[in-house]
């Protein structure tokens, strides 16, 4: 869940070999493919600029009843110690700062998904 365009393109490029990758550019569209779909991990970015920020979307992720333990990435840029745990208590559970290489977002899949 990315709004700014390049970002989405480079996450998607760097995974599309490796995982089936949907996206969405606001909390509203991410809520209903949420809704519709079973994911298995979602990348969440922080400052979404149109509906729910990054934070308020993950919360609202959790209530949803398949998703209260499907890991969700914080892909931001901001790398703070303070915000990495702000996010990880806000409904997140992991995280990885921008920018970042293809073989570290793979990884930080990787073990995500590892639980």
């Amino acid at each position: 869940i990315e709004d700014d365009n390049i970002s989405r393109e480079i996450v998607s490029m760097f995974l599309k070999d490796y995982f089936m990758v949907d996206t969405a550019t606001e909390s509203s569209e991410a809520i209903k493919k949420i809704n519709k779909n079973s994911y298995a991990i979602i990348l969440l970015d922080i400052s979404l600029c149109k509906g729910l920020d990054g934070l308020e979307l993950a919360r609202e992720i959790r209530k949803i009843k398949n998703y209260k333990d499907v890991p969700i990435i914080a892909v931001t840029a901001y790398a703070f110690r303070e915000d990495e745990n702000r996010f990880l208590k806000n409904g997140c559970t992991h995280y990885i700062s921008k920018p970042f290489t293809k073989k570290s977002l793979i990884d930080k899949i990787n073990t995500a998904l590892v639980k």
